[in-house]
């Protein structure tokens, strides 16, 4: 991979002895949107979005690639290392749209990193030559880290207040009354197979998305019917609870594509409003010395 302000390209294969050999110097990005990356993606590749917003911010120089990186990695990238950045199909970035956030993102990378290169072909040529570098569907995810998961922290503060009558939260606050009562639930939609309907909760007021709280189970499929009783329960002037077990994966990313839909957001607009309402929350209660367990 030469290094020089150019963008340079690497082939699947390069790629797949990088992911295989663990090679240290090499940051993997995909340039996807949160959607498709948590589909499925090349391990360890790390999710920096395609969001107007981020495009919009970077453009306008309000937001410094160092900066946008740190946020998404979670650590200061070293301007020596070697930066791979892919995208759906692109194989040549000369291709590429000039507005489009790949465009603009290697427009950013090119002056402060010595080694930027894309991925020919993409994530679809890589899938289909390597499939088993990939996570997706049929694989057991470890928790994932970087700032696209679609997850929030554990938190023993109570629900979230995503939207004015949606809240997410975990089995615990499904389970207790007296946090359902503070906060006005009387709906749930509960993301599992195992957490039991309370009985405090009337079975008109109970919807059961069963999948497994993991990474493997595809979520897709359940959107329309979940989204159908989240509107009946808005409609209704009711509060509804999203839960799984720990309310940090398969809830989290039902409460995302919700406000997608609802907001008329991208994907990475939706997760950053769902994460900030999180943050949000903890500071708020830690600010109020909440009491435990509400």
């Amino acid at each position: 991979m030469a290094h020089s302000l150019m963008v340079c390209s690497v082939d699947v294969h390069q790629l797949a002895s990088i992911v295989r050999n663990r090679i240290d110097n090499a940051l993997i990005l995909d340039s996807r949107s949160f959607l498709e990356y948590n589909a499925s993606h090349v391990i360890n590749a790390i999710n920096v979005g395609c969001a107007k917003l981020m495009k919009r911010r970077l453009q306008q120089e309000k937001l410094c690639i160092e900066d946008f990186l740190a946020q998404n990695c979670h650590w200061d990238v070293d301007r020596s290392i070697d930066i791979i950045v892919y995208d759906t199909n692109t194989r040549d970035a000369k291709c590429l749209p000039p507005d489009s956030f790949m465009a603009v993102f290697l427009q950013k990378l090119l002056p402060v990193y010595n080694s930027v290169n894309i991925l020919k072909g993409g994530f679809l040529d890589f899938q289909a030559a390597y499939p088993d570098l990939c996570e997706d569907e049929r694989t057991k995810y470890a928790p994932l880290t970087s700032l696209s998961q679609p997850c929030l922290p554990i938190s023993n503060h109570g629900p979230t207040r995503i939207l004015p009558f949606l809240y997410l939260g975990s089995q615990h606050d499904a389970l207790s009354k007296d946090v359902l009562q503070h906060y006005n639930i009387t709906y749930q939609l509960n993301v599992s197979t195992s957490c039991p309907k309370p009985d405090f909760i009337q079975d008109s007021h109970f919807m059961r998305i069963p999948v497994i709280d993991n990474y493997c189970e595809k979520l897709l499929p359940h959107f329309s019917k979940a989204f159908q009783f989240l509107d009946k329960v808005k409609e209704s002037s009711g509060c509804v609870l999203v839960h799984c077990l720990a309310g940090i994966s398969r809830s989290a990313t039902v409460a995302i594509a919700y406000v997608m839909r609802t907001l008329k957001m991208t994907s990475g607009e939706a997760y950053r409003y769902v994460k900030s309402k999180e943050s949000d929350n903890i500071s708020q209660l830690q600010f109020l010395g909440a009491a435990v367990g509400i």
